[in-house]
């Protein structure tokens, strides 16, 4: 008696396992950039607050763009004391503050004009390193999307593997 299986696609089980490979390997780099951003700004949770002023600020208009369009960086610089210590810091955030339009930064020239009291976040570990804003840790609430292609392609690696033909 002959069976009536098809034969087994072995071509196709293959491709199956490769793009499951490919997928759990995209997935697990945008993984692990996510994390990455979430442990620097949970590092900066430690960080002690501590008063500044802002001794002058500044929007630089000199560079361009990957567009060719004219890039718009906010320069701040700010005075701080630390364990009886002065300190200088030029940072908001821990990335510079851009834009393409100088009115997307206008909430941010309003905020920090020259001679504002505000308080900036000193590094404990190395108080030369000082930010006016912490990073924020948004990235960790969107990592289950790349997690998906995660166990989307364990799925189906395991599908082409103990699948019946």
């Amino acid at each position: 008696m002959s069976s009536s299986r098809p034969p087994l696609n072995l071509a196709g089980r293959i491709w199956k396992i490769v793009m499951g490979l490919v997928l759990i390997g995209a997935g697990s780099l945008f993984v692990y950039y996510l994390w990455g951003s979430y442990e620097r700004a949970s590092t900066m949770d430690s960080w002690v607050e501590t008063p500044c002023v802002i001794t002058s600020m500044d929007v630089d208009d000199s560079e361009l763009n990957q567009r060719g369009m004219t890039k718009y960086v906010m320069e701040v610089k700010y005075a701080y004391e630390f364990d009886g210590q002065s300190y200088s810091g030029d940072r908001i955030k821990r990335l510079p503050t851009e834009a393409s339009d100088p009115r997307k930064l206008k909430r941010h020239i309003e905020n920090y004009k020259a001679g504002t009291a505000t308080v900036c976040y000193v590094d404990p570990e190395s108080p030369a390193s000082a930010v006016l804003k912490r990073d924020t840790k948004a990235a960790l609430y969107s990592i289950w999307f790349p997690g998906l292609f995660i166990i989307g392609g364990g799925g189906m690696i395991l599908s082409a593997l103990f699948r019946r033909s």
